[in-house]
């Protein structure tokens, strides 16, 4: 995401659909972490969704989370910049304490996810066609 503002600011990606490129972006973290966050790709999901939450470029309100897209370009830098440093210093006190701050489902989004426990995780299209292999 912050390659993608970078791309945008240097006129490669129309700065005209950055609230699609940010919602999808929200949009694909609930789509893994209805996974579960066990496994390192739901757990990295959450820790994001969580600093986005504390950043307030995701809000909660009347019960639907909502993207503040003023404050996405902010947050998405500041978040890659700390998740940068921790690489490339090795900090491992500084990764861990960042995994026990972001790491948790809200209850909030755990409630939000069994409201959406019917919907199908993946789409299977049905073609009319027969598909090459």
């Amino acid at each position: 995401m912050y390659g993608l503002a970078w791309l945008m600011d240097h006129s490669a990606l129309p700065k005209s659909r950055a609230q699609e490129y940010y919602s999808s972006y929200v949009a694909g973290i609930f789509r893994s972490v209805r996974y579960g966050v066990a496994e390192a790709h739901g757990r990295a999901e959450m820790m994001e969704f969580n600093y986005l939450l504390e950043q307030k470029a995701v809000k909660r309100e009347a019960g639907k989370y909502t993207v503040d897209f003023a404050r996405m370009p902010a947050a998405i830098a500041s978040l890659s910049k700390e998740l940068l440093t921790i690489e490339a210093t090795g900090d491992k006190a500084r990764a861990e304490a960042w995994f026990s701050r972001y790491d948790k489902m809200p209850p909030e989004l755990s409630d939000a996810m069994k409201t959406a426990s019917k919907l199908p995780v993946d789409v299977w299209p049905n073609f009319s066609f027969k598909v090459m292999e």
